[in-house]
């Protein structure tokens, strides 16, 4: 990454750390970042019930969307080798530590690669709580520590890749 995208991507890290955080909302991103995908996945599923005739095909669009979006953003981690915010920044303390490359955020790649799918299938109505919870699970990798945001930004372009993918198959 070029110097600057990274002092950059510090700089927000940092001001969220020292200016944002608090006990509460550490729990409260905790909770997000564990368990966000799994919020996304049961919404997606009390959608199912919207309209039974589109049961299979809706089901099936989310699913693919999210096993592509996971396997694209594993793909791309492993192509550009990011280190995780807290390996580059001392000063940065992350609130879990995972040892797997940073960059694109596999979290916020497969929530949004949900959310997305369901933005193309569904009502306005009943796609916008699944966007607004992806992204939630994106900025709560944010506030962890354990991603830039040039990271997040990454994972939503690649599920909105694997969206378009995705909707071209559940069309054709």
């Amino acid at each position: 990454m070029p110097a600057t995208v990274s002092q950059v991507d510090a700089s927000i890290l940092l001001f969220i750390q020292n200016h944002l955080r608090t006990p509460l909302l550490n729990e409260i991103f905790r909770f997000i970042a564990n368990y966000g995908l799994l919020i996304v996945c049961v919404y997606a599923a009390v959608m199912l019930l919207w309209d039974r005739r589109k049961i299979f095909p809706f089901a099936s669009a989310c699913v693919v969307s999210g096993f592509l979006g996971k396997y694209a953003s594993d793909y791309i981690k492993h192509l550009i080798k990011r280190p995780r915010p807290f390996r580059e920044n001392a000063d940065l303390i992350s609130l879990t530590r995972p040892k797997s490359f940073s960059c694109p955020s596999g979290h916020t790649t497969v929530a949004f690669a949900v959310a997305f799918i369901m933005w193309r299938i569904l009502p306005k109505k009943y796609s916008v709580p699944a966007l607004c919870m992806a992204a939630l699970i994106a900025f709560s990798r944010i506030y962890m520590g354990v991603h830039n945001p040039t990271d997040i930004l990454v994972g939503i372009l690649v599920a909105y890749i694997v969206s378009l993918v995705t909707d071209f198959l559940y069309k054709h």
